[in-house]
């Protein structure tokens, strides 16, 4: 090679690589060697920073941020045992959609069917009616604790639809088969999938045998669109039946008692909204506090779930608890830190045992012990984080 090769060369790797500038290959003097050694030290050179500089340029042209954790959602099995209607994976997790009965319990005929993302999180079922879409009111999980950057969404089809199909905006799609479900004595025609939280799907619409059936359009950001939005583990649901929602926030009376004269009441409702808690506190002379908060909807627990519902009084709130227990339980001991042990009979609500317990200002609910019909002790343990 001499030094037109050379030339040629530098031509060349600066047509491929645009505008990228390759500096003069060094050329090493050693005294007293030969022609041959410099030539072939020169074409040694040479071809060295040609490879580095197409090294540089390659890593230039195909470094890309690490794409996000893809979703995979798998053909469901009608036959599938629990409920599964829709499953998959994502960044290496399971995930699955399936019906639930929400008001399980041994010995208890009553029956509340939800759909249950991983076991958890769940959305309360209601039978579609002549007049809804034949997407029936779709739902969207939008905030997963435990799976940061997955959503998923799932809703009722018309009898006739076999299929929904998420499109996103750049022209991609995911299609979910609907299952038939039964739960509860009701049959649901269910479609469902998970998507990455940052990629939302832009439409979904239903299919049948002629084509396409109905399409909603989603917009917005994350996917949320006509989705009002919810704590994280809550359903957001697009159901506007007024007797879906009447029932969702018909509050049933869960306990009641006095704290130093002052009464309280707490109630509880369940439905579209989640599992959701009101303390009230009659203040004489200031009329009624009251404190409110929603949580996810879990199926009946083992032991006890607690949540912390502030009741507010005059000058301060009280520190009210609102609690899930396990159906078998007859009654609880609720041991306070001021000392007193407090027996609290749960109400029973469509299967499910719910207790309530308000605490003196500056005290707390401590601990929980749960007594069966045969005055044993089956379940006890502290409150951690109860307020």
């Amino acid at each position: 090679m001499n030094l037109t090769d050379d030339q040629r060369l530098r031509q060349r790797l600066h047509a491929d690589l645009g505008a990228l500038e390759i500096s003069p290959p060094p050329v090493l003097r050693v005294t007293g060697r030969g022609q041959g050694i410099r030539l072939r030290r020169r074409v040694l050179t040479a071809g060295t920073a040609i490879a580095a500089a197409l090294a540089v340029a390659a890593a230039a042209h195909f470094t890309r941020p690490a794409p996000p954790a893809s979703v995979t959602l798998s053909q469901p099995n009608p036959a599938a045992p629990g409920g599964v209607f829709a499953s998959g994976t994502f960044a290496g997790k399971r995930w699955k959609l399936a019906v639930r009965n929400i008001a399980a319990a041994p010995g208890i005929r009553s029956c509340l069917p939800a759909v249950m993302f991983n076991g958890q999180y769940g959305d309360v079922l209601f039978k579609l009616t002549r007049s809804t879409p034949s997407f029936g009111n779709p739902a969207l999980l939008a905030q997963i604790p435990g799976m940061p950057g997955i959503s998923a969404m799932f809703t009722q089809v018309a009898d006739g639809d076999s299929r929904l199909v998420g499109t996103y905006a750049d022209g991609r799609s995911v299609t979910a088969r609907a299952v038939r479900v039964r739960a509860c004595g009701t049959s649901f025609n269910l479609a469902g999938f998970a998507f990455a939280s940052r990629t939302a799907p832009a439409m979904i619409a239903t299919y049948n045998s002629f084509g396409l059936d109905q399409s909603l359009v989603l917009s917005g950001s994350g996917g949320a669109g006509p989705f009002p939005r919810t704590s994280p583990g809550i359903w957001s649901n697009l159901d506007k039946s007024q007797a879906h929602i009447a029932a969702s926030k018909a509050q049933h009376p869960i306990g009641t008692g006095t704290v130093r004269g002052q009464i309280w009441h707490m109630r509880a409702s369940l439905g579209l909204f989640g599992q959701c808690y009101t303390g009230t506190l009659r203040i004489l002379g200031y009329g009624r506090g009251q404190g409110s908060e929603c949580v996810p909807v879990a199926v009946p627990p083992r032991t006890f779930a607690v949540t912390p519902v502030p009741v507010p009084d005059a000058q301060d709130q009280l520190p009210g608890y609102a609690v899930l227990v396990n159906p078998r339980t007859a009654y609880a001991l609720a041991s306070i830190t001021d000392g007193a042990t407090v027996r609290v009979v749960p109400a029973h609500l469509g299967g499910r045992a719910y207790l309530a317990v308000v605490a003196p200002a500056g005290c707390e609910l401590s601990w929980l012990k749960l007594v069966d019909s045969a005055g044993h002790v089956f379940a006890q343990g502290p409150v951690y984080g109860a307020t």
